[in-house]
């Protein structure tokens, strides 16, 4: 029998509160960087847009699900079996869906949202599937708990089709890469990892001036197409050279006491200023996971 492959829904957060015209910008920007690192790892995939949302298919969903957890933009992402939005349909997906999840006693709760013309509302449409869970699986003593229940199942519905899902995965968040300026950020240590990360998560396509080109590696998996480059004496010479918008050191409060500022005609940025040394440690370790 041939393996079915999930598909990935793709969820996004703060661009989708832009206007209509740069919503759009971001999100072909997001699709274009899961794209590509798909490409780069060698996984084929389909990708679909549809407002408010993005669906990976792959080859290898698994390998999707690692691609979708270092791509900025993304805030979380699930593993979706698809079914027709007709009711009836729903029915018997929602009991296969339910079979391995489900077991003697436990609690569950359906939750379901649409969008677009069906003939049930969000919350019908809930109550009804849960009923469908319930008396499917009566010999399981299950009971409805829409607090804190062992078992969560999301139902999506999008015009003709239904998403069904029972967990969601991480993202980092933040912005697509490529939707904000071009930033040269300078790394001396690993530091300059979280500070060029920080950067990154906020759209920035940031290029590296390290003297150790082996301690980037890790931003590679972020952004395979990372640009590093050895550091010169005027930074900032280098930066307008790179046609880079401002530059970013890793300098802390201390170092901000201790050693000159950089002077220069572009803007700089000290993304970990205000971090404690234990905050900055525990986003070195997010870097490198």
């Amino acid at each position: 029998m041939a393996v079915v492959m999930p598909t990935l829904l793709v969820r996004y957060g703060e661009l989708g509160l832009k206007s209509d015209s740069v919503r759009s910008r971001f999100e072909q920007a997001l699709v274009q960087d899961i794209r590509r690192k798909h490409v780069l790892a060698g996984v084929p995939c389909v990708i679909t847009s549809p407002r408010g949302r993005v669906f990976v298919d792959s080859d290898d969903w698994q390998r999707s699900c690692e691609i979708l957890s270092h791509t900025f933009g993304v805030v979380s992402f699930s593993p979706v079996t698809r079914v027709s939005s007709d009711f009836e349909t729903m029915k018997q997906g929602i009991r296969a869906f339910a079979e391995p999840l489900v077991f003697e006693g436990a609690t569950f709760a359906i939750r379901a949202r649409r969008t677009g013309n069906h003939p049930y509302t969000s919350q019908s449409l809930g109550r009804d599937l849960g009923s469908v869970v319930f008396t499917s699986f009566i010999d399981k003593n299950l009971k409805v708990d829409l607090g804190e229940p062992d078992v969560e199942i999301f139902v999506e519905v999008r015009e003709r089709e239904a998403y069904l899902h029972s967990s969601r995965l991480p993202g980092p968040g933040g912005m697509p890469k490529g939707t904000q300026g071009k930033v040269l950020s300078i790394v001396e240590s690993e530091r300059g990892l979280a500070s060029s990360w920080l950067l990154m998560k906020r759209g920035c396509n940031v290029q590296i001036a390290t003297q150790n080109h082996d301690l980037t590696a890790p931003l590679t998996a972020w952004n395979p197409d990372l640009k590093v480059m050895d550091p010169e004496d005027n930074l900032f010479s280098l930066a307008w050279r790179k046609e880079c918008s401002g530059l970013a050191f890793e300098w802390g409060i201390t170092e901000l006491d201790n050693r000159p500022a950089p002077k220069g005609d572009l803007p700089v940025f000290y993304p970990l200023v205000g971090m404690t040394s234990e905050e900055v440690h525990a986003l070195i370790k997010r870097v490198n996971a």
